[in-house]
């Protein structure tokens, strides 16, 4: 079945919630089909952090440079053709750095600052932003109060989301995560709106723990999905036990869930309507079907752009099959 290009509406009745690099790698592959200004994407901020007074905001700022058209896809952060002649300096003047922010990405990093400084929300900033470098898609950060993914480990030492994976480099053992702030944070009305309007709601093939978890903590952010009547479409980040990238599957082990893709379907339990698996994972569906969510299989990699592309159109497949019952 082929797939037309979705053209752009005023509506953007096609969200995605997003985090680190699996769910941006999908969206090259939904580009293949669909305008920019087709997607709205609400993005994660569970990992931002400050360093030298600067916020850094790692899955919004690679949204932003994936529309951009600069973002590094080797790494899937970062800007492409980057220098770190800055680092470089305040290591001369004997400043531990262990985490690298590049002489461009510096330059978002004093924008955005400027204009919160100036009192814009981080939406805002964001708007303004993505309107200066003329990216056509919404992004919009889940909340413009700042919610933090905290990670405690098997002495009780608390780690921020980038201490815990640049700068230990996943070493410790994870007992526990709480998101600080979740509880007093609220959502914007225009992501009220968003999903209360969509039609379908893509989460992406982010850590459910520390990408999508951070969002589902907000409680008005959660309960718009459970009261949406859009259809709610999961790409699972795990082939059999093993993620496509990052700590997941530690995560969700020391959480108490399956790290698989049932685990998925259990922790989105409360909204999922259909979950995209591996192949490999065909003997799951009938467990996920107990939980009311329909599984469908498919080659869910997205190591190349053809692989990307062919999971892009699986899921505009469902789509328009759910559209035409």
């Amino acid at each position: 079945m082929e797939v037309s290009i979705i053209p752009s509406k005023d509506d953007r009745k096609i969200v995605l919630l997003s985090g680190g690099t699996g769910t941006p790698k999908l969206i090259l592959g939904l580009r293949e089909f669909m305008l920019d200004e087709s997607l709205t994407i609400i993005g994660n901020t569970g990992d931002d952090d400050e360093f030298y007074g600067l916020l850094v905001s790692p899955d919004i700022d690679t949204l932003i440079y994936l529309f951009a058209g600069t973002l590094d896809l080797e790494k899937f952060w970062g800007l492409e053709n980057e220098s770190f002649t800055a680092m470089k300096q305040l290591t001369t003047m004997k400043e531990e750095i262990w985490f690298q922010l590049g002489d461009k990405d510096l330059g978002l990093h004093l924008l955005r600052n400027e204009l919160i400084t100036k009192g814009w929300t981080l939406t805002e900033s964001i708007s303004e932003i993505c309107c200066r470098l003329d990216i056509k898609a919404k992004i919009i950060p889940m909340s413009n109060d700042p919610v933090r993914t905290m990670l405690y480990d098997s002495l009780n030492t608390k780690h921020s989301f980038q201490n815990y994976t640049v700068k230990l480099k996943e070493r410790p053992i994870i007992v526990k995560v709480e998101y600080e702030g979740a509880e007093k944070a609220t959502i914007t009305s225009e992501i009220k709106k968003t999903l209360v309007n969509s039609s379908t709601i893509i989460i992406g093939p982010s850590n459910p723990i520390t990408s999508i978890g951070p969002m589902l903590a907000i409680k008005e952010l959660k309960t718009a999905l459970i009261k949406t009547q859009a259809t709610i479409i999961a790409v699972a980040p795990f082939r059999g036990e093993s993620a496509f990238s990052g700590p997941a599957a530690k995560l969700m082990k020391a959480l108490q869930y399956q790290p698989n893709a049932y685990g998925i379907a259990k922790l989105y339990k409360d909204f999922l309507d259909i979950i995209i698996i591996s192949e490999n994972d065909k003997k799951l569906i009938p467990e996920i079907a107990k939980l009311g969510i329909k599984a469908i299989c498919a080659n869910i990699s997205l190591k190349t752009q053809q692989e990307r592309k062919d999971l892009a159109e699986t899921i505009l497949n469902v789509i328009n099959s759910k559209k035409a019952v």
